[in-house]
């Protein structure tokens, strides 16, 4: 990925998830070897489960290597689990292929076309911009900051985090003066917001859809986009202003007032069309949740006619039927929008199979029985804390996609033997995947923060591990006071 540069400011190219080139270790070496191997080790080992969940055991291990080493690209080794689950007997073809075309899939490839769309006509700058040129921004470095984070969580709930850290951060390097020498904590603040911020709906992170998946098939717990955004707004607004005052100290903004001045420009009839698909999509999405809110007379019956998988296609179609201001190209052309992140719609489809297969063949509850044994948790909230930590740090090795599917089910699956709500764990593990703050390769905002060139990988990894303890805790808080209030414990 080629971050484009601000005035003064260059930004070579970087991988979001490329460790090998990150210097960190030849991931991918290792993977080759320690992917078959474990899976034969597994295979072959006397671990008193039941035939199916010891073949599915096999194929997990091997899963959990690949994609922590990325010995192939994450969406092909979830594109092979279901195959593999099949060769070696877990279940049948049907079943196994079945999540690929889960219907809140549709959710994500909806959202990902209206998001495509906005980059495409830059909606989602002038609004970065117009967010941060407010009165009460002007006049001090903290503000400008704290400005910049906030706009930053208020776009990622709707598109990739990732773009939205390659869409702020050469705003902000703009308006600071050449080489500043707190240009670094200033870039490390807007990743970690588009990181966080990506918790305030269902298509702000996959994690979010996949806990939200888990908790519907496996515990019978619903929760609709609105019921979504009343845990992760809150939980990402309290923990963005944690971690904006966390890097005042850590890594202090500049002691000079910044240039946010705004450049106004008419609207674009692209502009206009995606912002009238956006406003559809989020109507279509939120009005269900709002009308059980509210006890309106048939909420049921609109939120059947409007699953948001559908709402998701049917906002985003008359991008590709309306022409853009020259009447020839659509407002979505499809060879743009066939750019969008086809890997992770397979990524989620693997993730689902495998969650759903460990609670077919009783590995998760296996898995589970053995972790409380080790550790002897035995409350709620014991659970819920050392999952919250758990997840943290093993996504700094893994894609938060990639470990929310893998961690989630564990996490509900463990509730229930001990007999406790799933809901704290298993939310503590679909947020805590968005926590990821030392590692370049941990999610795609720090690495374009890393590619910026302004950051020194051991800076970068003092500063993240002390953000993901205090994310952690503060993420316990909240959940705590959130769940006593909603009474989900």
């Amino acid at each position: 990925m080629q971050v484009s540069s601000a005035p003064g400011w260059t930004y070579p190219p970087v991988s979001v998830l490329d460790g090998a080139e990150m210097g960190l270790f030849d991931r991918r070496k290792v993977g080759l070897v320690l992917t078959p191997g474990l899976f034969l080790v597994t295979w072959f080992a006397p671990l008193g489960l039941e035939p199916r969940a010891h073949h599915l055991a096999a194929v997990f291990a091997a899963v959990i290597v690949a994609w922590v080493t990325e010995v192939m690209p994450i969406s092909v080794t979830a594109l092979l689990i279901g195959p593999a689950m099949i060769v070696v007997g877990v279940t049948d073809s049907r079943t196994a292929f079945a999540p690929y075309a889960d219907p809140l899939i549709f959710l994500f490839i909806g959202g990902f076309f209206i998001a495509r769309a906005m980059t495409r006509h830059g909606l989602d700058r002038r609004l970065a911009r117009s967010l941060t040129t407010f009165s009460l921004v002007r006049g001090s470095p903290i503000r400008i900051r704290m400005a910049f984070m906030m706009t930053a969580v208020v776009l990622s709930m709707w598109i990739s985090n990732t773009a939205t850290a390659a869409i702020l951060i050469p705003i902000l390097l703009g308006t600071l003066p050449e080489n500043d020498e707190h240009a670094s904590g200033s870039v490390l603040a807007i990743a970690y917001a588009s990181s966080v911020g990506g918790m305030g709906t269902l298509i702000g992170s996959p994690p979010n859809f996949i806990t939200v998946r888990f908790l519907q098939e496996q515990a019978g717990i619903d929760f609709d986009f609105v019921q979504w955004m009343g845990v992760g707004v809150p939980t990402a607004l309290v923990l963005v202003v944690v971690i904006g005052f966390a890097l005042q100290w850590l890594a202090p903004p500049p002691p000079a007032e910044a240039d946010v001045s705004l450049v106004a420009s008419p609207w674009s009839k692209g502009e206009l069309v995606t912002a009238a698909c956006f406003a559809l999509a989020v109507l279509g999405w939120t009005l269900p949740g709002i009308m059980r809110a509210v006890g309106a007379p048939y909420a049921e019956e609109v939120a059947r006619a409007l699953p948001i998988g559908a709402v998701a296609i049917l906002a985003a179609a008359p991008l590709f039927l309306i022409r853009d201001a020259d009447d020839r190209t659509p407002v979505l052309p499809w060879h743009d929008a066939a750019q969008i992140d086809w890997g992770l719609i397979l990524l989620f489809g693997g993730g689902l199979t495998l969650g759903a297969q460990m609670f077919e063949t009783g590995l998760a509850a296996d898995i589970s029985q053995w972790f409380l044994g080790v550790t002897g948790i035995s409350s709620l909230w014991g659970l819920t804390a050392a999952l919250v930590v758990f997840t943290v740090f093993f996504t700094e090795a893994c894609s938060n996609t990639a470990s929310s599917n893998m961690i989630v089910p564990l996490a509900i699956a463990a509730a229930v033997e001990l007999e406790v709500s799933p809901l704290p764990p298993a939310l503590a593990v679909g947020l805590a995947a968005s926590c990821a703050f030392m590692l370049p390769i941990a999610t795609g905002p720090n690495a374009v923060a890393y590619g910026t060139g302004l950051l020194h990988l051991p800076k970068m990894m003092r500063i993240g591990f002390l953000l993901n303890i205090i994310a952690a805790l503060t993420l316990l808080a909240v959940l705590y006071l959130l769940t006593t209030v909603h009474g989900w414990t």
